[in-house]
């Protein structure tokens, strides 16, 4: 109509140049991101290391020769495992999928013994569809794990990229401050700084006793199969380790592959075995956790395994290793909303 003004949207060159740059910045984290990947896993690695780095300094060990050592004694312990340890485990590993058919078929006929005329047909019929043997597993995790490798360290030449970067953030006094401030907005530097510095403390807390909780119940329930004679003892307590990480679920997807291998065996045995576990859990939960946990303020369990799962559908295992250091942003982030909202004067 004549008589409305016509309206005009007006953009700036700055506009247009700013959005240009931003597409194209996202375009180079995509091209970079296996560079990006190994930075990021680099800091996490200072990060982890600080702890360490700062108690040798309070004992006067000067910052580069702490560095040095602590990175001795991960590369020694690494080879530690790989020709002592893994090699134990692959022995267990391969006698666990050799005799898998043999207790798959005595399972199988204690089933038949027990003649119970309207499920006997119907176990029998779909145990090779329940007990997939282990080899099977195996080769899928294996599989996934030098995907796993593949995809995210890319070969020798990001792993080396990874030992360079953290040995380098590392080695400065205060190296990860530093990178913080060269990539973050002068006015928020200070706030994204102390962010960090707060999540690495809890993360370090964290993490340190995780590692701590995962070893001492490694230990307990490889005493414990081994007393009781259960078979590949050392390759079921790798799992209850590392199965620790993930709150409640984790302890009980770890007894599952002893529990059945002793009941394969004979019941008595698979019930001893239950009690084992039940009896590891409750010195975990009543022992252990509240004296490793003393001292350290860890994250909410339901969120680390909101995390870990989110982790995993996202970006497998990659995910997985970096959902708790995001979680533990995250939270430091919620807990600075909170307390603003709470110290800002109520609107009326």
């Amino acid at each position: 109509m004549q008589g409305q003004p016509s309206q005009f949207v007006h953009i700036s060159t700055w506009t247009i140049v700013r959005v240009f740059l931003v597409a194209a910045l996202i375009g180079l984290a995509y091209v970079i991101r296996d560079i990006l990947a190994a930075l990021l896993f680099a800091i996490i690695i200072a990060s982890a290391l600080e702890p360490g780095i700062a108690w040798l300094k309070r004992h006067r060990v000067p910052r580069i020769v702490s560095v040095v050592a602590l990175y001795l004694a991960i590369a020694c312990v690494a080879l530690f495992f790989i020709y002592l340890v893994f090699p134990l485990l692959l022995e267990d590993a391969i006698s666990l999928v050799r005799t898998f058919p043999l207790l798959q078929e005595q399972f199988v006929a204690v089933v038949e013994h027990l003649n119970i005329a309207s499920l006997s047909p119907f176990l029998t019929d779909k145990i090779p569809e329940f007990l997939v043997s282990p080899g099977a597993y195996l080769q899928r995790f294996g599989g996934g794990v030098v995907g796993f490798i593949t995809s995210v360290f890319g070969g020798i030449f990001t792993f080396f990229l990874i030992v360079v970067f953290s040995f380098h953030l590392a080695i400065q006094e205060r190296g990860i401050e530093n990178f913080i401030r060269l990539i973050v907005p002068v006015r928020q530097e200070r706030y994204i700084v102390n962010l960090w510095e707060r999540a690495q403390r809890q993360l370090g807390r964290w993490f340190r006793a995780q590692l701590l909780l995962g070893a001492i119940v490694g230990i307990l329930t490889f005493f414990g199969l081994t007393f009781l004679g259960i078979p590949n003892a050392l390759f079921f307590a790798m799992l209850a380790a590392a199965f620790e990480i993930i709150p409640v679920a984790g302890p009980i997807l770890a007894s599952i592959p002893p529990i059945a291998a002793a009941f394969f065996l004979s019941p008595f045995l698979g019930v001893f075995t239950v009690g084992l576990y039940i009896l590891v859990q409750q010195l975990e939960s009543n022992v252990i956790v509240p004296v490793v946990m003393q001292r350290s303020v860890g994250l909410n369990p339901l969120v680390v395994v909101l995390a870990l799962l989110i982790g995993v559908n996202i970006g497998g295992l990659f995910g997985a290793l970096l959902a708790v250091p995001v979680v533990a942003v995250a939270a430091e982030l919620i807990d600075d909303w909170d307390k603003r909202k709470r110290l800002a004067p109520d609107e009326t």
